[in-house]
Parts: C-alpha cells; sequence; structure tokens
C-alpha cells in the first residue's frame, strides 16, 4: 500500500515539473487590452512564423490546455494561438457576455497580431466559439473545424448517448437557479486542485476505452489537462458556471445561415460529445464535412489525429 503510494507522489512530482518546464519554457502568459477595458490573456505554440491557427479550448479548459500541440504545430509550420475566454485563466471576466461576443474579441486579437487571414479550430464548448466567429468574421476565416463538439441544448435528442455525468451538469445548468451547477463545479474544482492523482485514476478507470488506454500509457497527458482545466479557476468559478449556462442557453445564431466549409471530428465511442451531435451538424451546417473516427474518444480524438487536422487546416487554405 505504501509502495503504491509512494507510485503516485512520483509520477504527481514528475507531471508538475513536466507541465511547468513546458509552460515556463512557452512563455505562454501573452495579454492584449481590449477597445472596452478587458484584458484577454493568450498563448502561443509552434512556428512563430507559421500559419496561423486559433484555437478555442474546451469548457473548463483554458490556453495552456493546448500545450501537447507544441510540438506537431512546429513540425507542421503552425502557428496556434490559444486565447483564454473572459474570466478564464488571464482573461478579465465579461458580464452578460454571448457567444456573439466572443467573435470581437477574436477580432481584436488577430488585428493586435496583424492576421489578416487565418483558420479556426475548437474542442467540446470551443465549438459554439468556433460557429461565431463563421458568423460574424467569415471574410477572414480560411478553414473551420470542431472537434468533438458541444452541439446547442434545443433540439430533440441533444444528450443522447451522453455519459451520465455529463448529463447532470447539463441539467444543473439548465436549471433557473445556479445553486446546484456552481456547488458541482467547485466540486470538480477542489478535486482537481486538492487530489489530482484521484482524478487520473478516475481518467483511467471509468473514461470510455481509448481515453481509458491513452491515460494509462501515458498519465503526462492526464496531468497536462490537469494543469489547463486549474487555470480556467484562476480567477474563481463564476467564469465557468457562466459558459455552462450559455451552452444550455439559446445561441441566437442561424446555423443553416452558415455557409463556411465546416470539417466536423467526431469519435465513435466519445460518450461525452457522441456522434450523434456531428450527424446533428451534419444536418443543420450546409457546407459541413462528418468525419467519425473509429475507436476514438473525446481526450483521445484530438491527440491521436492532430497532425491531420492542422495539415487540413493549415493547407486547405484558399490561396
Amino acid at each position: 500500500m505504501k509502495k503504491m503510494k509512494v507510485k503516485w507522489i512520483i509520477i504527481a512530482l514528475l507531471g508538475l515539473l513536466i507541465s511547468n518546464y513546458t509552460i515556463q519554457a512557452m512563455q505562454t502568459s501573452n495579454t492584449i487590452e481590449l477597445s472596452d477595458g478587458r484584458v484577454l490573456g493568450y498563448a502561443e505554440y509552434g512556428d512563430s512564423l507559421g500559419y496561423p491557427i486559433f484555437y478555442f479550448h474546451g469548457g473548463q479548459e483554458s490556453r495552456l490546455s493546448s500545450s501537447f500541440m507544441d510540438s506537431a504545430a512546429l513540425e507542421l509550420g503552425v502557428r496556434i494561438i490559444a486565447p483564454d475566454r473572459p474570466g478564464v485563466g488571464l482573461s478579465t471576466f465579461q458580464e452578460n457576455r454571448s457567444f456573439q461576443s466572443w467573435a470581437t474579441d477574436v477580432e481584436q486579437l488577430a488585428d493586435s497580431l496583424q492576421l489578416e487571414r487565418f483558420s479556426i479550430f475548437g474542442l467540446s464548448g470551443g465549438a459554439p466559439h468556433v460557429l461565431a466567429c463563421l458568423v460574424s468574421l467569415s471574410d477572414r476565416i480560411e478553414n473551420a473545424s470542431i472537434i468533438s463538439g458541444a452541439t446547442p441544448y434545443n433540439y430533440k435528442g441533444t444528450l443522447k448517448g451522453m455519459w451520465f455525468p455529463v448529463k447532470l451538469i447539463h441539467w444543473f445548468a439548465s436549471w433557473k437557479s445556479d445553486n446546484q451547477l456552481r456547488k458541482f463545479i467547485k466540486n470538480d474544482y477542489e478535486g482537481l486542485s486538492n487530489k489530482p492523482e484521484k482524478r487520473i485514476k478516475q481518467f483511467q478507470k471509468y473514461l470510455p476505452t481509448p481515453d481509458k488506454k491513452l491515460m494509462t500509457e501515458h498519465p503526462e497527458y492526464g496531468w497536462e489537462f490537469i494543469e489547463g482545466s486549474k487555470e480556467s479557476y484562476r480567477q474563481g468559478i463564476d467564469a465557468v458556471v457562466q459558459e455552462w449556462k450559455l451552452y444550455v442557453s439559446e445561441w441566437q445564431m442561424e446555423l443553416s445561415a452558415i455557409h463556411s466549409t465546416v470539417s466536423l471530428w467526431y469519435g465513435s465511442s466519445d460518450k461525452m460529445a457522441p456522434t450523434y451531435r456531428g450527424y446533428h451538424y451534419e444536418k443543420v451546417l450546409p457546407n459541413s464535412k462528418l468525419k467519425v473516427i473509429e475507436n476514438e474518444g473525446h481526450f483521445s480524438l484530438i491527440r491521436n489525429h492532430l497532425e491531420e487536422i492542422l495539415t487540413e487546416l493549415k493547407t486547405t487554405h484558399k490561396e
């Protein structure tokens, strides 16, 4: 028993050392001031002179959650720009924010970096932020991809095939009172902060087979995920609560009016964003291309197919 405890302590320390070294080496604490006085934090990975691609992190994640993309982006000549959403990490909280207001923030960031055209992609809760940019900035966006993406809450079957704990947080978010949602999210934060090794064990035990395999063979991926998630709570839980309320509210976007080409990537074993969500997007987005990847889950798909995703975003752009 003592040997097992020592083993987990060593793994935890190694994970934290690797994560902290990576974060410091990449200098991921960039900020700009927006026109309304708020600060927008962002990280950059890969080739600083490469083809620019904006990455929108998942829910309860941050700009640090994409640190694993650095080596692949560098090899492919891609510049990953990963901003924190309002209230997350280094970005100022924004009262009454919407998905549409995110497009304004991204436009100002692109302007500050002197980027006229670029591609975008988002994981999970990053999906509506991709769509918002396609609504408002389509003339500047060359390619877009949604990876294991969240979908609107207002269609029949929106939670079909979903893992029960993820259904539960959707239900809590949809209630008028946010007390239960706040309690749920606070428990998540405390678990990440106080018992991260327990979260790693949960990944290795309860996730679908592809994700379980990934986290067992590469526990460092779990530690990287935890560090990125902890950063989402840097300012407290308000921004995470706010975003969950947004997910289950009216998105105020007419998806059928989005005519940009959108690549949809979903894993056949994903229980957080089941393939049914990909089928919904394929139905409502006129120029979407759905790819259901066999034997991939919510965590494994983007890691195992990152080069393919980035290559598509980079090499199919309009000249």
